[in-house]
């Protein structure tokens, strides 16, 4: 009879463990993600990097389009719903940082805050990438 009962048990906690994990949601790593990540890092970072010697006219269409960019793979995280909320949050902060370092160029222009400063800023904004692809290849890469 005790055998049965701790039988009883066993199974019963297993069901309870497998019932909680079904709500939990699961964020699939993504190909497309990783590339987006991979991408704009190389293409962000040399664009601040540069903002040191050019001037702001001369990066301006670049500026734009990396901010459409980014806008883009933002959205394409976004719309991969509330799992994948954690790479959604990164490319806010990625946004926010490279609209920040875009913000003291136009303002200041090259030399303005110090003659390495946005080579400094392009290391961070490199970091913050860092972050986010190591995220996406945490991910569970089961197919789905």
């Amino acid at each position: 009879m005790k055998k049965n009962a701790y039988l009883f048990a066993a199974y019963l906690f297993i069901l309870l463990g497998l019932s909680a994990c079904s709500g939990v949601p699961i964020s699939y790593y993504d190909a497309t993600t990783y590339t987006q990540l991979t991408g704009l890092k190389a293409e962000t970072t040399i664009l601040v990097e540069s903002f040191d010697s050019k001037p702001y006219a001369q990066n301006e269409a670049k500026i734009e389009s990396t901010l459409l960019n980014l806008q883009k793979a933002y959205e394409y995280e976004k719309g991969k719903g509330n799992p994948n909320s954690d790479t959604t949050t990164q490319f806010t902060k990625i946004t926010g940082l490279f609209a920040d370092d875009v913000k003291d160029y136009k303002e200041g222009g090259p030399g303005a805050l110090g003659p390495k400063y946005f080579q400094q800023a392009s290391v961070a904004l490199g970091q913050a990438f860092d972050i986010a692809i190591a995220t996406e290849n945490l991910k569970n890469k089961d197919k789905r």
